[in-house]
């Protein structure tokens, strides 16, 4: 059996695709189908990431906005945005740190707390699919290679 990607004009074979370009279909599918889960819940899949990082730090350290730029490895800009818009609809509150002026902290309100735990088992579940039908050895070996096309992909000046 072949795999196919749907193009604009038709159908090409995997076989012709470049490696870069499968996986930026499979980026973009992936987003797109994600975005889609969470209009349910009136965010973005960047902004439910950082529900999921905050949530996974919670309680155990102090999160600034620097630490969510990271994370996601987005500009400055783009963080402060995306930020902006989570503390509109209430999901997060900001702060300037007590010791260090320019360092804003983000913490999470508790209106995430009702779905929260849906996000995470959407996640699960969506990692799941993606796998479907690969050998514990086959993901292992899939995180490997897209961990060397990764660090290729990094080397490439």
């Amino acid at each position: 059996m072949r795999l196919k990607i749907k193009k604009k004009r038709g159908w090409e074979t995997v076989e012709t695709q470049s490696i870069g370009s499968m996986i930026k279909i499979l980026s973009e599918t992936i987003g797109q189908k994600v975005n889609r889960n969470c209009k349910e819940f009136n965010l973005t899949m960047q902004q439910m990431k950082i529900l999921h990082f905050l949530k996974m730090r919670e309680g155990q350290q102090e999160t600034s906005q620097k630490d969510i730029q990271d994370f996601l490895g987005v500009s400055h800009p783009t963080a402060v945005n995306i930020l902006r818009l989570m503390k509109e609809k209430g999901f997060i509150e900001t702060s300037t740190n007590q010791w260090d002026k320019r360092m804003k902290t983000v913490r999470l309100t508790g209106q995430e707390e009702d779905f929260v735990k849906r996000v995470i088992q959407n996640k699960e579940e969506t990692e799941k699919l993606l796998v479907k039908g690969l050998s514990q050895k086959e993901q292992n070996d899939l995180r490997r290679y897209l961990k060397t096309i990764y660090d290729n992909a990094n080397a490439i000046p």
